[in-house]
Parts: structure tokens; C-alpha cells; sequence
């Protein structure tokens, strides 16, 4: 079992699970009855898109030479996808009060009026949107693509895949765990994740850009 590759998907699933568009409805959906259904569809949209993405980029890379699927491309696509995340933070450093304001009237709207089969689309279309999830899962695919042992390939897909989703898990697991007793804590959570959603997103990126820099720039 390569424990390296494993311990390597910890910091990139972190950075991924960071969509605080998709939390704070998660949050808001198992605040209110019902919620089970709802919940479940919640996850469901945001699993089914993190793994079509996943499907993808692992089969991409899976087709490169032997050679170009080495320790270089490794490290050059660790660098692009640092480079990214810290130009994303750039732009979320900067206030954005309206777009906040926005999506939380999104946020709340869907979960006021939205039905189970409508969160299905609702949480997919979230995910699909949240590009720097996305650029932090490629390095952690790409490491996992060219991994030669598939016990490996499997443990290491299952971290990662468990951190990235964790948004969407949590909360329905307190609520399970804890019933009418996690509103509150939860509501919380909601109101400091929408006040802070854009700041939180901006220093996840700007520590996982960096290290993905560095870390790229030692394997190059």
C-alpha cells in the first residue's frame, strides 16, 4: 500500500470539500423538516458530479505515454493548478458584496421552494460551477492515474473522495446522530459560512496553490 499517495490526497480532498455554496444549503436543508430525502439528493448531485469529473481526468491521464505520465508532467500539473488556485484566491481576497448576497438569496430560495428531485439538479449544477475544487482535484486524479498498484488507486480515491464530499456528509450526519439538538450549532455554522464564504474559499486556495507550487516544483 502506498501511504504517500494516500497522505497526499489529505490536503487536495480538504481544499476540495471547500464549497461553501453547497454546505450552507446542506445546512439550511437538514435544519427543516423534512429533510432526509432532500438531504440524500444534496449528496447524490454532488457525488455523481465529482465522479464523472474523476472518471474523466483519471482515463485522460491513464492514456499518456509511459514516459509523459511520469514525475514531470506530475510535477508541471501540480504547478498550473497552484498557479490557479492562487489567482482564484487573488479574486476572492477581493469584497464582493452583491455576488454574496446572491447566492445566499439562491441558497435560500432553493431550499424554501426546491423539491428532492430538484436538488439532485440543484447540488450537480453547484459542483459543476466550483472550479477550484476541481483544480485541486486534478493533481490528487493525476497522482492516483499513475499509481501502479490499484489497492493504492482504491484507498487512495476513497480519501480523497470522503474529504471533497465531506460538506455534504457532515451535516446530514449530526443531524442523524444529534436530530432536533444540531439546529442550532448548525445555523451557526450556516451564518458564519455565508458571512465568510468568499474569504474562506480565497484562504483555502491560497495554502493549497501554494503547496501544490512547491510541492510541483520539487517533483519537476
Amino acid at each position: 500500500m502506498n501511504l504517500l499517495l494516500i497522505a497526499e490526497m489529505v490536503p487536495l480532498g480538504i481544499g476540495a470539500a471547500f464549497t461553501p455554496s453547497l454546505l450552507a444549503m446542506q445546512i439550511l436543508v437538514c435544519s427543516r423538516d423534512p429533510w432526509r430525502r432532500r438531504a440524500l439528493a444534496i449528496l447524490a448531485g454532488n457525488a455523481v458530479a465529482f465522479g464523472i469529473f474523476g472518471v474523466l481526468v483519471i482515463l485522460g491521464f491513464s492514456q499518456l505515454p509511459l514516459m509523459a505520465a511520469g514525475r514531470n508532467v506530475g510535477g508541471l500539473v501540480r504547478v498550473v493548478a497552484g498557479v490557479c488556485c492562487l489567482a482564484a484566491a487573488v479574486y476572492m481576497f477581493i469584497p464582493h458584496p452583491t455576488l454574496q448576497a446572491r447566492v445566499e438569496g439562491s441558497v435560500q430560495g432553493y431550499v424554501a421552494r426546491a423539491s428532492a428531485w430538484a436538488f439532485l439538479g440543484i447540488a450537480f449544477a453547484f459542483s459543476i460551477k466550483d472550479v477550484s475544487s476541481f483544480v485541486m482535484l486534478v493533481p490528487a486524479l493525476h497522482d492516483i492515474a499513475v499509481e501502479p498498484h490499484l489497492p493504492s488507486q482504491v484507498a487512495a480515491l476513497a480519501v480523497l473522495y470522503a474529504l471533497a464530499l465531506s460538506p455534504v456528509v457532515v451535516p446530514p450526519t449530526l443531524r442523524l446522530i444529534l436530530d432536533r439538538r444540531a439546529r442550532d450549532p448548525m445555523q451557526r455554522l450556516y451564518r458564519f459560512t455565508m458571512d465568510h464564504q468568499f474569504q474562506l474559499v480565497g484562504g483555502v486556495a491560497a495554502l493549497i496553490g501554494g503547496y501544490l507550487v512547491v510541492s510541483g516544483v520539487a517533483l519537476a
